[in-house]
């Protein structure tokens, strides 16, 4: 920490009057203050005006959750025999050829699909499963970093007795013993708590749990509840049901404070039908407007076609107004005092009655059971229901108690009425409101068990926990968010004395089966003497056909207008969501997670406090400033920082963090939110307070590294435009001293579409998962040294306090004349004969002439030998067809050229040409928008060809005469939108 008095001379004073059509990507950018021409000068930009110490010790805790993505010095991999392809164990391996299993992760209790890579009976990769009807082969952040999970060495690996190691043994003996109790009671004072699930066979045995012990109770830990929708729909319809968004069919698109495309479970099916629809928009045959209202910004905010800043109670007035305007019965004249918010609802109105059943509104998530329904009643207004926007019945199971279950529990606790608790899959003492205090109503319990992949804070107040095993290790079964089934299978056998959460419950009964015979319990009984065939076909598919849940159209049984929010207090607001790294502390000890910077802020390693340019001006805080946040009795301190596009008196902040685990990487980052959360009230506080502490404190982001000055790398085009006709005939190239290469076929190419780019990081996690891409930690991140190969630009345009956002993924250009080849001593930069620029390692001695030559700056130089003392295994099981770098040699982005290689090879080997799209890199493959193109250039038939020959396309610095091979489609806009709102 640093101990200082906050700046005066803040970077907001010199803000005023510093707009246009410019693109910034921080506010000491737009300030055009010496600090940023300092940053822009050097290579890699310190971001702190303090040094951060660097600590080897937390640095050697990074690696070695990273470097055991390679595989364990301690462990055998062996594949599981049981696990499709193989029906029993191959005699023998062909060494270098990858077997994969179609498989699935869970997030938030639903199934994620994937097909896993393995080599040798070891996982390296996992790629979206392509006949998978919700992901349709891509995959998000999430999932990609899963895979790490599965190796990280801070993983529980037996079982713990009052904190001291144990064996299995014991512990099944007592659990028998307590069965046999329980069987006397019934199950009194008997309570299970468990994550969100879909899995078709935990729900089977905890139903076979409560009818053996009726008097027991099950609850559900949702730190992310769904609450809010489920009792609208219960109010609307007479029952609970999830919203399906049809967001391929919505021609406009109204979100309050509803971020659809941003992180979470659902997000790659949702930011692929959104993307399915921006297309029809880029060939003229349809419509794609997004309207976007919100009190901090978020990943669907930064791509809305016109955007609104309001606070979080405004909401209310803004939804009565659009639904007053498109005639909703019973709401009568909505005015409104603000020109901004006015002019936002006739625009968003006008559209929304433009486009009639193809229109969609969405609030958020985070609002109340009042403005659920009335969203609900304004889409049957413009008859969006079942066909916009569809229902099911919910896909994840749901606890008898209601979404208050937990609520429910800790009353139970406190009353007495709960002799003994099994924890399984979650960490309640953490994930808890502060106002429930979880912990000391725990201490109550007599006998508290613990299942879960960590030793986590539920863990250390438990007599027992016992290990569980990881998704990628385990036979189970969950739904996808469509309802859709998937068995998982494992792709390797547990590398611990771990087992899977079905066997855990199981040993509460009494029993001991393995987690195979669950699963097939299961769909034995579901399939009958159809078992064996539908089993085998659900494994190769990777789910089970037809069984997505059906689309329902619910009949409307209330249409009674809600009654309008009171007035919001004065003062200031606090909004909470999840983080969109570790999401809500499920991945805080997963190092590619920690280590992602995230889509708006490039933070890492941590949670701020985000703050109002406004707020910031008028409190004289910098970023980092140590602030107190109070929220009634509670309080925590953290650092500021300032969101460009926040409401004036809103403040953010992300779960997550604030973990307090021994020996764990995620120990002393930022602060816990859930200390300041209420059970009635998770998302929003009123009446909060900031006070400075006057200190400065650490944060880890990568906004300004890499930046260039006075260049836009930007570019938009009109909707007007994308018409063939008013676009030029053809490209010309500009002049150049040196004669061009000839291109010979192939040749290969990539283009990036920035109109469908969501900036959500699956490109940036499946490029380090395929690559082998160190981990460095937080300080050597500060210190602008992160290794990731590709990253993504976060831009902003106009007034600090509402800019417009723009995201640009940037690899290497892979340039035709670049100046890194020439620029190198010992041409260790090279050009092969397919237009890849190269990098040789062994040549290479560490001068980084090459990155200094480059001016897209996406080379990474390796400082530290992050590989150097790997054991041979280890080395072994990461990917093996991309060499491990060492200390001092530079690297970048390659195209995946392993994967070209593996192409051409097969190619070779059938005797015919490669095909176009045969070869997809890592970042193409995952990118659930599908914004990343690459193929064959030299034909002008191929799919990037054809993208790069449109009158979108454009190179970064092209006035530098490199001739990048990687080049971009400028974003669309519409300003017919914006004129409309002119109009009103």
């Amino acid at each position: 920490m640093i101990d200082r008095p906050v700046q005066k001379d803040t970077v907001h004073e010199r803000l005023i009057g510093k707009t246009g059509r410019h693109f910034w990507r921080a506010l000491e950018e737009l300030a055009d203050t010496e600090e940023f021409h300092r940053f822009s000068k050097r290579e890699f930009p310190m971001m702190h005006r303090g040094g951060i110490t660097f600590d080897r010790r937390t640095l050697l805790k990074i690696m070695a959750a990273s470097l055991a993505l390679s595989g364990l010095s301690a462990c055998k991999g062996e594949e599981d025999e049981e696990a499709l392809p193989y029906v029993q164990a191959p005699e023998s391996v062909s060494v270098g050829v990858a077997k994969w299993f179609a498989t699935a992760v869970t997030f938030g209790g639903y199934a994620q699909p994937i097909l896993g890579k393995t080599f040798t009976g070891r996982p390296v990769k996992l790629e979206g499963n392509p006949d998978h009807p919700v992901s349709g082969g891509a995959t998000d952040a999430f999932t990609q970093a899963s895979l790490l999970g599965l190796y990280d060495p801070g993983r529980s690996q037996t079982p713990l007795h009052l904190g001291k190691p144990a064996d299995w043994n014991a512990f099944d003996a007592e659990m028998a013993a307590k069965a046999d109790e329980l069987d006397k009671t019934g199950g009194e004072r008997f309570r299970l708590l468990t994550a969100p699930f879909s899995s078709p066979t935990l729900r089977r045995q905890i139903e076979a749990m409560m009818q053996r012990w009726p008097k027991a109770r099950w609850h559900i830990c949702d730190p992310l509840p769904n609450t809010a929708r489920l009792n609208a729909t219960q109010h609307i319809f007479g029952r609970p049901l999830e919203f399906r968004p049809a967001f391929a069919a919505a021609e406009t698109i109204v979100s309050l404070d509803d971020d659809f495309l941003g992180p979470g479970p659902r997000q790659t099916s949702y930011a692929r039908a959104f993307a399915d629809r921006r297309r029809l928009r880029q060939h003229m045959q349809g419509a794609s407007r997004l309207f976007v209202a919100e009190p901090t910004p978020s990943a669907t905010g930064a791509v809305a076609d016109i955007h609104l800043v309001a606070s979080h109670s405004g909401m209310d007035r803004l939804l009565r107004a659009i639904g007053a305007r498109i005639g909703v019965k019973g709401l009568g004249d909505v005015s409104l005092a603000d020109d901004h918010e006015r002019q936002w609802v006739i625009g968003a109105s006008s559209a929304l009655q433009a486009s009639k059943a193809n229109a969609l509104v969405l609030i958020g998530v985070h609002h109340g059971d009042d403005l659920q329904a009335l969203a609900l009643l304004i889409n049957e207004r413009l008859g969006s229901l079942g066909n916009t926007l569809h229902f099911s019945e919910p896909v994840n199971a749901q606890a008898p108690d209601g979404p208050r279950s937990l609520d429910v529990l800790v009353t139970d606790m406190n009353d007495g009425k709960v002799s003994t608790l099994t924890v399984i899959g979650t960490d309640p003492a953490y994930f808890a409101p502060g106002d429930l205090a979880f912990r000391d109503a725990l201490q109550k319990v007599k006998l508290r068990v613990h299942a879960g992949l960590y030793v986590d804070e539920t863990a250390s107040l438990s007599h027992w926990h016992v290990p569980l095993q990881h998704d990628l290790e385990s036979w189970s079964d969950a739904r996808a968010v469509d309802g859709s089934v998937t068995l998982i299978q494992p792709l390797v056998r547990p590398f611990y004395a771990v087992r899977a959460a079905h066997v855990v419950l199981e040993a509460m009964m009494g029993r001991a089966l393995s987690d195979r015979d669950l699963v097939q319990q299961t769909w034995r009984a579901a399939w009958d003497g159809e078992f064996d065939e539908r089993w085998r076909d659900a494994l190769y598919r990777g789910f089970v056909s037809d069984s997505a849940a059906p689309s329902l159209i619910p009949t409307i049984l209330d249409r009674a207008v809600p009654q309008a929010a009171p007035d919001a207090s004065s003062g200031l607001s606090l909004v909470i969501r999840p983080d969109a790294g570790v999401w809500d502390g499920t991945l805080s000890e997963n190092a590619w997670a920690q280590e992602t910077p995230r889509p708006l802020t490039k933070i890492t390693w941590g949670n701020v406090i985000l703050i109002s340019p406004q707020l910031a001006s008028e409190r004289k805080l910098e970023n980092g400033a140590e602030v107190k946040l109070t929220a009634g009795e509670t309080s925590i301190h953290g650092p500021v920082w300032i969101m460009p596009g926040q409401e004036a008196n809103t403040i953010a902040i992300t779960l997550g963090y604030g973990r307090k685990l021994k020996d764990s990487i995620a120990d002393g980052l930022g602060y816990d939110a859930y200390g300041l959360r209420r059970s009635a009230t998770p998302w929003h506080i009123a009446g909060v307070t900031i006070e400075p502490t006057g200190k400065m404190l650490p944060v880890a982001t990568t906004q300004l590294h890499q930046a260039i000055d006075g260049f836009d790398f930007i570019r938009t085009v009109e909707v007007e435009q994308l018409d063939r006709q008013s676009g030029p005939d053809q490209k010309q190239k500009p002049p150049s001293l040196y004669p061009d290469r000839p291109i010979s076929d192939p040749s290969w190419g990539m283009s990036i579409d920035l109109d469908l780019c969501i900036g959500c990081n699956a490109c940036v996690t499946a490029c380090q998962a395929e690559n082998n891409i160190p981990v460095v930690g937080k300080e050597l991140v500060a210190e602008g040294r992160q290794m990731h190969w590709l990253r993504i630009d976060h831009y902003h345009e106009g007034d600090a306090t509402a800019p417009k956002s723009y995201f640009q993924p940037v690899p290497c250009m892979h340039c035709e004349q670049a100046p890194c080849e020439m620029g190198c001593p010992v041409n260790a930069a090279v050009h092969s004969i397919d237009g890849l620029n190269l990098q040789i390692y062994n040549r290479c001695i560490g001068t980084r002439t090459c990155s200094s030559y480059c001016p897209y700056k996406v080379r990474r130089f390796n400082w530290f030998d992050f590989t150097g003392d790997d054991a041979e295994q280890i080395q072994a099981m990461r990917n093996p067809d991309v060499t491990v770098r060492s200390r001092g040699v530079m690297e970048k982005c390659t195209y995946c050229v392993q994967r070209i290689a593996e192409a051409r090879i097969v190619a070779d080997k059938e005797g015919r040409p490669m095909h176009d799209g045969e070869i997809v890199t890592a970042c193409q493959q995952v990118c659930p928008t599908q914004a990343i193109t690459f193929g064959n250039v030299a034909d002008p038939n191929s799919g990037v060809s054809r993208l790069k020959a449109g009158l979108r396309d454009y190179s970064l610095l092209e006035e530098a005469n490199t001739r990048p091979r990687t080049t971009y489609l400028a974003r669309i806009e519409d300003p017919s939108l914006a004129k409309t709102e002119a109009a009103g």
